[in-house]
């Protein structure tokens, strides 16, 4: 769901999205290889090696910015002398457990509404950012935060997140640091069952992923209308305006960029536009719990009236949800995305990786447009459903869970 993943998974475990890409054999074949070491069981100079040279594809001369926490700092000291290997420029920009939760809990609100200056100067000299996990190491915490300061935290990134876009700068995020123990505790996932999960959606045939990419792409390529459904009362309406078809292909170039493409993240498998904004008609009932703020949210159920969002409930912590949702601005209420999972070796857990479980169809709210929509707002909040059908202009795009290729 594009950049503002590095400022919304950062505040609060939650998410935010490319035209397809014609990639070599060689290509598909390097990539291959490089998803298959992605896991912390190899030499941090080699994962670091292959992000630098075959993920981000850094020319020399270019500027790369690293963004990493203290629990992540062997990999971001990787990933910095990779960069300069290959000829580039590193920078590292550390954030640290302790700074986060302080500013968030302690400091005055006024200070989230302060011009970056410094950040945004690094900025304009910025080519290519990493970013090295997406948020703190436990996030046990953000129950404890007062109010809407977490909301109102992420609102005050808006100018650092237009910058990204206005800039075209090509941003890379790994999963290294979200996969802890703390985070597992949190929202009850098996620690163990987790990092298998991740390490597995690294090593796939990305071969086959592009070659089916390219068959939902040619079906959604001047359609009008989608409908999505599911057995659990799912019935939504939306119409298409010609947008960008964005795939996550596990590699963000200059050409990416240059075709506004500018966020790849890692483990990476699915396809993504933004729809008509205004055309959202019906409910949506998310039956894959996703984690948020500290809290597993089940049950979340969108309605949708003359496209805005009119109602939404949830069997479980609903609070969640409500507490960044209400204290957002701008076009929070109107769809932003959906997005179909292509990893036939990505399997559900409950996070932001959900989205790229074959066959799962995800919606998002909220901010799209650095995906090609024009939903201006720092808000967003993506969930999956299981076992979707898509049916696109009469065709059965996704059949219960199953790509209709």
């Amino acid at each position: 769901m594009g950049l503002k993943i590095l400022f919304v998974l950062t505040a609060a475990d939650s998410v935010i999205s490319k035209p397809i890409l014609t990639r070599s054999n060689k290509d598909l074949n390097d990539r291959m290889t490089m998803t298959q070491q992605l896991s912390r069981s190899q030499p941090l100079k080699q994962i670091a090696t292959r992000v630098v040279n075959e993920c981000l594809r850094l020319q020399p001369d270019e500027q790369a910015t690293i963004f990493a926490w203290d629990h992540t700092i062997d990999y971001a000291t990787a990933l910095a002398l990779a960069v300069e290997h290959a000829g580039g420029i590193s920078t590292m920009v550390l954030q640290t457990n302790d700074f986060f939760w302080a500013y968030l809990k302690e400091v005055p609100e006024a200070q989230y509404t302060r011009r970056q200056k410094g950040f945004l100067s690094l900025l304009d000299q910025t080519d290519a950012m990493i970013t090295i996990s997406g948020g703190p190491k436990d996030p046990s915490l953000f129950p404890t935060v007062p109010g809407g300061r977490t909301a109102k935290m992420i609102e005050g990134g808006k100018e650092v997140a237009n910058k990204f876009v206005d800039r075209k700068i090509r941003v890379l995020n790994l999963p290294f640091g979200l996969v802890t123990p703390e985070r597992a505790r949190t929202y009850g996932f098996d620690y163990d069952n987790w990092q298998r999960v991740t390490t597995n959606s690294l090593d796939v045939d990305h071969a086959k992923i592009s070659a089916l990419a390219t068959k939902i792409e040619s079906r959604l390529r001047n359609a009008t209308n989608i409908r999505i459904t599911a057995p659990n009362g799912t019935d939504l309406r939306l119409k298409l305006k010609n947008r960008p078809i964005h795939v996550h292909d596990g590699i963000i170039d200059k050409t990416d960029s240059d075709k506004g493409t500018l966020f790849e993240a890692l483990p990476a498998g699915a396809i993504e536009l933004a729809p008509d904004e205004t055309s959202t008609e019906g409910k949506v009932v998310f039956d894959q719990p996703t984690a948020l703020a500290g809290k597993m949210l089940s049950g979340l159920q969108w309605e949708f009236e003359s496209g805005k969002l009119t109602k939404y409930t949830a069997r479980s912590n609903l609070d969640a949800f409500k507490g960044l949702y209400e204290n957002a601005s701008g076009d929070k209420d109107l769809v932003g995305d959906i997005a179909i999972g292509l990893n036939p070796r990505a399997e559900l857990i409950g996070f932001f990786s959900d989205r790229n479980v074959a066959g799962t169809v995800s919606i998002g709210l909220g901010g799209n447009m650095g995906i090609g929509g024009i939903n201006d707002t720092q808000f967003g909040h993506e969930e999956t459903l299981r076992k979707p059908t898509l049916v696109v202009d009469g065709y059965k795009l996704v059949d219960e869970g199953r790509i209709q290729s």
